[in-house]
């Protein structure tokens, strides 16, 4: 088999305990407080049950986990994919060859209790020969690196992207790159109020034959060069805006279902923010379209949007 970009199975947590984490809000500025009159929790809740149906009802194998029961809440419990990743041992031909699982060290304490052991046994379950890397120990030295949050992958080309932040912490980054046989291309990248952009995969994503990225939120131009000219060997780029940005338009993810149709899943308000030049490069390079639904309380309040609820299984 060849390796594959895009996932023909996702994982996703429901987002019970879902509120505003007051830990998380300093260094995320696509948090906002949410207002008194709104049930966070509720809505929360109804975003996430309706973007479920809509990846199911595509043939998009969606495995659905609860958060945790023994009290304890863990109000990001719906973003899965910043504590850990999997990697097909086609992926990993170059190194180990065996099915992988890492483990990430996240930066806010009530983060790291996201990591259960239920959903560890499940990904193990999955296959005999798994290869598990674990970083979450370099937490104690306040060093993060999480996931697929900090790194934006193309699994293909073994190219891994990754903006620095607090979050995403450069020697860590190297590290992981040394294991898991990719090539490290980091950078800084600033928001809209100049901030340092927390997670790489909200300013870029990388489907099978498209990158969306905001170039000009890169303002070293040697970075933003080298960025663009590795990506362009490779995928046609979709340059966003740092309002694009804003509107969760590289907060986007490529899935696949089980006919092998590829569907770029973006929340509405990313949708409606791309140009119609855009859409149209999109739906030529993904066959299936688009899988688009409101998610208004989870983009404000949690800071994340639907790549960041996706948690891709290879």
């Amino acid at each position: 088999m060849t390796r594959q970009q895009s996932s023909k199975t996702i994982l996703m947590v429901e987002p019970t305990h879902f509120e505003s984490n007051a830990q998380a809000i300093n260094d995320n500025t696509f948090m906002n407080k949410p207002e008194e009159s709104i049930d966070v929790h509720k809505m929360g809740v109804e975003e996430f049950t309706k973007y479920y149906n809509a990846l199911t009802e595509k043939g998009v194998n969606v495995k659905l986990f609860q958060p945790r029961g023994d009290g304890i809440e863990t109000p990001d419990c719906l973003f899965p994919n910043n504590w850990f990743s999997t990697h097909s041992s086609e992926e990993m031909s170059n190194t180990t060859g065996k099915n992988t699982l890492v483990l990430y060290p996240m930066c806010h304490p009530n983060r790291r209790l996201e990591r259960r052991l239920n959903i560890i046994d499940y990904l193990k379950s999955r296959h005999q020969d798994l290869d598990i890397i674990d970083f979450s120990h370099y937490e104690s030295d306040n060093k993060f690196l999480e996931g697929t949050g900090s790194f934006v992958l193309d699994r293909v080309n073994k190219n891994a992207y990754i903006c620095i932040s607090q979050r995403s912490h450069k020697d860590l980054a190297k590290q992981w790159c040394d294991k898991m046989g990719y090539t490290l291309v980091s950078f800084e990248s600033l928001d809209s109020n100049n901030k340092i952009v927390y997670h790489t995969n909200v300013i870029m994503a990388i489907g099978t034959k498209i990158a969306i990225i905001c170039l000009e939120s890169i303002p070293n131009p040697q970075e933003r060069e080298f960025v663009q000219s590795t990506l362009s060997k490779t995928h046609t780029i979709i340059d966003i805006s740092k309002d694009q940005v804003n509107n969760f338009c590289g907060n986007v993810i490529e899935v696949q279902n089980e006919k092998s149709e590829h569907f770029l899943v973006c929340s509405k308000s990313s949708f409606d923010a791309f140009t119609d030049s855009q859409k149209d490069i999109i739906s030529k390079n993904c066959n299936g379209g688009f899988i688009t639904r409101e998610i208004p309380t989870i983009q404000s309040v949690g800071g994340g949007g639907i790549r960041c609820m996706i948690a891709e299984l290879n």
